[in-house]
């Protein structure tokens, strides 16, 4: 408290005093080595015994959190609480078909990472100016120097015992699909970065782009590249530039391939690697690039359905044995149908619940103009998702939460109460617009 004297009255009159803003050193710092760890987990967490351990201390860590209060409400908290519940019950039932306690070892961490990563992160997104700059550019750092590593692969090399797969980089994350959603996810969060920055630093911020968006065409991975242009087109229709960007594209394009041309260059030379990745997902490629994915997944899902539709209640388990399908190890690619065959009914109910989320979100986002990059990093995971074999991965389930944890969602009538904190806590809440 601090005290002034009025001239007039010649009365004390006490002022509160301003409150000493946290650094929370702590948190920031295991925050930044957590998404450090995310882009290259399956290089420096080979042995399965260390990566389930340095899990779980992260969920310790996220329950201290919750316990010490530093929690915040995120967007529809009853999706994230109901996680708690759902999953755990899905894991317990769906065990009963192989082994309870395998099928609980999945299904308890990840409750508890769901649960309660969006109401943590939510905390420090409110709370720390430099929690997104921090945890956001250890993040893009690991993967970028993964996204150097996809390029010197390329170039014939292979480092640290890393190879290509089938002419696909994988960088250091272990396969090019994991290497290409890790690209786009940094590629957002540099695009939020880039109007922030100095002139100086905008020149790295754009050399870091291109160097991602390299990983992910030569990744090859179709799933990422939709998500990053879902993620792009979320974005851009956010920020109400849809139109204006897509009519600049065309025509630019259509520029620069007629100057090609004219100067005896092939203009879609360069889109070799992603025509060649479409032909091996159709089946029809000359070269040996492996398996024709859409029909791997069409089987998957069919797979999949044939056990929901005999059985729609009690999944296989949620371990990792019982993750194959068809062939015996490739697993569901889509994340409803997979979270339904393996953890049954209560898992699919809350994936439910989460989509159901995800699209309000996505609206809100739409009609009030906020949040832009928030809602395309998000989409882009949701969409990447829908196409792959997303399950308990902390690689994915971190970001995506992340950019929840960033978004406001529908506002209510505003109390006294709400109004009067609203300047201390809603000038970083939207700082991903």
């Amino acid at each position: 408290m601090t005290s002034t004297v009025s001239r007039a009255s010649n009365r004390h009159v006490f002022t509160p005093a301003e409150p000493k803003k946290r650094r929370h050193v702590v948190g920031i710092a295991l925050f930044s080595l957590i998404a450090a760890v995310l882009p290259i987990e399956r290089f420096l967490l080979t042995d399965a015994t260390l990566a389930s351990r340095i899990w779980w201390a992260m969920i310790a860590f996220l329950v201290l959190c919750a316990v010490g209060g530093r929690v915040a409400r995120p967007p529809f908290p009853f999706v994230w609480v109901s996680a708690l519940v759902l999953i755990p019950l899905g894991g317990l039932i769906s065990g009963t078909t192989t082994n309870i306690e395998s099928s609980l070892q999945v299904a308890l961490p990840l409750a508890l990472m769901v649960g309660l990563a969006p109401f943590v992160l939510r905390y420090y997104v409110l709370r720390s100016r430099a929690f997104l700059w921090v945890v956001g550019g250890a993040f893009v750092a690991a993967q970028s120097f993964s996204a150097a590593m996809g390029m010197w692969q390329l170039a014939g090399g292979q480092p640290f015992e890393t190879t290509l797969i089938f002419g696909r980089t994988t960088g250091l994350a272990g396969h090019p699909n994991v290497l290409g959603i890790m690209a786009v996810i940094a590629m957002l969060g540099l695009l939020a970065a880039l109007p922030r920055v100095r002139r100086g630093v905008k020149l790295v911020v754009v050399a870091l782009l291109v160097l991602n968006g390299l990983a992910l065409v030569f990744s090859g991975s179709l799933s990422a590249m939709l998500a990053a242009t879902t993620g792009l087109v979320v974005v851009l229709a956010v920020k109400r530039r849809l139109v204006a960007t897509f009519v600049t594209v065309v025509l630019g394009g259509a520029l620069v391939a007629t100057f090609a041309g004219a100067g005896g260059l092939d203009p879609f030379g360069a889109l070799s690697p992603i025509t060649t990745r479409v032909e091996v997902v159709l089946g029809t490629a000359e070269v040996n690039g492996g398996a024709a994915s859409l029909s791997t997944r069409m089987l998957t899902y069919e797979w999949a359905w044939r056990y929901i539709s005999a059985d729609p209640l009690i999944g296989v388990g949620m371990d990792a044995r019982n993750a194959g399908t068809y062939n015996g190890y490739t697993p569901v690619h889509n994340y409803i149908l997979h979270a339904w065959y393996r953890g049954g009914l209560f898992f699919f109910i809350w994936q439910v619940f989460a989509t159901v989320g995800y699209v309000r979100l996505l609206v809100n986002a739409l009609t009030s103009k906020v949040a832009a990059v928030a809602a395309g990093l998000m989409m882009a995971i949701v969409v990447f998702a829908a196409t792959s074999a997303f399950y308990d991965q902390q690689s994915y389930w971190m970001p995506l939460l992340l950019a929840i944890a960033c978004q406001t969602g529908p506002k209510k009538a505003p109390t006294p109460a709400a109004t009067s904190r609203s300047g201390v806590l809603g000038a970083s809440a939207g700082r991903w617009g």
